[in-house]
């Protein structure tokens, strides 16, 4: 029994039965060409196969044109890695970069800061030496006007106490005429409110120096009220009032 759809076998054994149409007339006609070689053997229903060109098998031009696309894929590649290592070299470079500038900007600053340190140090040594020599002055300033004061008031303490007092002046002769050496005669000059008390003493002004043969007192207004002045004939003894204060002040400027 015929099966309902022919096999491959049975389509090959009908197309050989068939007397050759179509494409095996135009095989039949080209190979009657005067060119064409003599056919040997038996006819085939079939024409000879020969390979057509594909996208399988390139030719020369399809080779170079993907070599020029692998080499400009290869350029652009490179040309993508070296701008990539580039940015990646520039951001480091960046950071360093930064990281440097951060720290000389750091370094310049504490210069900067030790600098005005150092400078503020300076000036402010320089004002406290300023301070302690115009303290120093001052002191002295002082020293010297609570000295001048001092001395001021014991002038005028001493004028008033002889002024209200006369006889002391008879005690400032007497040790005058102790510190004394003399033979002769002796001059004791005194102010002229003085002489009369002085004078009322003679005798006993005698006794106090040995081998005076006499005392001539003398007015003298050079002489401050209180003091004297004894000449001999060795030499001069100051004991008028500003000349012992004039002493009293020399030993206290040069202990102070």
């Amino acid at each position: 029994m015929r099966a309902p759809f022919p096999t491959l076998e049975d389509a090959f054994a009908e197309a050989r039965a068939q007397p050759p149409t179509g494409l095996t007339e135009l095989v039949g006609a080209t190979d009657r060409s005067p060119h064409a070689p003599a056919r040997t053997g038996s006819a085939s229903p079939f024409p000879e196969y020969a390979p057509p060109h594909s996208e399988q098998t390139p030719d020369a031009e399809t080779l170079r044109a993907e070599a020029e696309a692998i080499r400009l894929k290869a350029i652009q590649e490179a040309e993508r890695i070296r701008e990539q290592a580039r940015r990646e070299g520039y951001q480091r470079g960046y950071e360093q970069g930064y990281s440097d500038g951060e720290r000389d900007a750091r370094q310049q600053a504490e210069t900067a800061l030790q600098q005005t340190l150092e400078t503020l140090r300076a000036e402010l040594q320089r004002a406290l030496s300023a301070v302690h020599s115009q303290y120093e002055a001052y002191l002295q300033n002082a020293e010297s006007q609570m000295l001048e004061l001092a001395l001021e008031v014991a002038r005028k303490v001493v004028r008033e106490e002889l002024r209200l007092q006369p006889e002391h002046v008879r005690a400032i002769v007497r040790d005058a005429l102790r510190r004394v050496q003399g033979f002769g005669r002796l001059r004791i000059r005194v102010n002229p409110l003085d002489v009369e008390t002085v004078r009322q003493h003679r005798p006993a002004l005698l006794q106090i120096v040995d081998g005076v043969e006499g005392i001539e007192i003398i007015e003298d207004r050079r002489v401050d009220p209180g003091g004297c002045i004894v000449e001999t004939e060795q030499g001069v003894y100051d004991a008028r009032i500003r000349t012992q204060l004039g002493e009293i002040e020399r030993v206290i400027r040069e202990a102070a």
